[in-house]
């Protein structure tokens, strides 16, 4: 069976090839503008030196000369693919440095930005070959070939790992029983089956989570922190305990080591009154749990849910949320909180 250390290198060695395609079609842009640059500078040297001799320019140089305009139109198309090229090298880079080591789903916005830049890229070059051909040497013809070939395919394979999904994911239950009497079992069942076929950014909405939640939280996830980028926990002030800023920034601190962003918000007194469902997200799936500080005890059913209805809700009451830290200093101040708390 392949490791999760398996899969990292995996992950880490098609990055690497995408990597070079990207920098393959940065050098082929370079030759182009050189290329072309080269041959507009000997035009309009035919054309100076032709004017001085009072003489028709040499028959070598009357094939530039003459199309000093297209000329110089594909150069400007070769400073646009340049410039595509550099922005497929960064996205490249920025997913070898940042992302390698996580799930592939946190990959899809670069795979997605890196394709179209490729597609548009390659519009460009056979535009600029077919005006061009001739100048051009087929040895770095066939470079551009392969760089456009490892772009394209590494794409392809990479939107085509997120989208399908693991065999892990594909036995994943719809509904976990949660049993009163194994709360230890339960946990272990909310480690093995439920977060690790989450990735992403992680969204709770529990008008409940404490420190006791915070706790069963990181105890949850810890095998599978490297699936998450950010995790944002809706709440309200009605259960905070004494120690929950103290321990919210340990936590912080610890997933902050591994690249994670944390956000917690507080519910408007409307919305957490109102709001008894509580919800775990992730990218694109959904579910209804019991609330986290009794996630593991609680006689219930986390059930898989409709993304989309559940994604309204949180970005709903995302919107009209405040910020723990605003809140505190509210606090500290002797303010009251209530109904028509800004969203800062």
């Amino acid at each position: 069976m392949e490791t999760k250390e398996d899969i990292k290198s995996r992950h880490l060695s098609i990055l690497v090839i995408l990597l070079v395609g990207s920098l393959l079609l940065v050098l082929t842009s370079v030759y182009i503008l050189k290329t072309l640059s080269i041959i507009y500078g000997l035009g309009v040297g035919g054309i100076v030196q032709s004017s001085t001799d009072n003489a028709p320019v040499s028959s070598v140089l009357q094939v530039y000369a003459g199309s000093l305009a297209s000329i110089h139109t594909g150069i400007l198309e070769a400073y646009v693919i340049f410039l595509i090229s550099i922005g497929l090298a960064g996205a490249a880079f920025l997913m070898f440095i940042r992302r390698y080591d996580r799930n592939l789903g946190s990959l899809s916005r670069f795979t997605i930005a890196h394709a179209s830049l490729t597609f548009v890229f390659v519009l460009l070059f056979f535009i600029i070959l077919s005006d061009f051909s001739a100048s051009f040497d087929t040895y770095y013809v066939y470079f551009a070939y392969a760089g456009i070939a490892i772009c394209f395919l590494v794409d392809a394979y990479l939107e085509l790992s997120i989208r399908r999904p693991s065999p892990k994911t594909a036995k994943a239950r719809r509904t976990i029983s949660i049993d009163p009497s194994t709360p230890y079992s339960n946990l272990v069942t909310l480690q093995d089956e439920l977060f690790p076929n989450m990735y992403g950014h992680m969204r709770i909405v529990d008008k409940h989570f404490n420190s006791s939640a915070l706790g069963n939280l990181h105890r949850a996830m810890e095998k599978s922190i490297t699936n998450f980028t950010k995790i944002t926990i809706l709440t309200s002030g009605e259960m905070l305990d004494s120690d929950f800023n103290s321990n919210l920034s340990d936590f912080r601190n610890e997933i902050t080591g591994a690249g994670i962003d944390l956000e917690v918000r507080l519910m408007e007194d409307k919305d957490a009154v109102a709001q008894h469902e509580r919800l775990l997200l992730d990218d694109k799936n959904a579910y209804k749990i019991p609330p986290f500080n009794i996630i593991n005890k609680r006689s219930e059913h986390i059930t898989k849910i409709n993304f989309d209805e559940a994604n309204r809700r949180f970005m709903h009451l995302y919107g009209r949320a405040m910020k723990l830290e605003n809140y505190s200093l509210k606090q500290s101040r002797g303010g009251k909180t209530g109904d028509g708390a800004p969203a800062t």
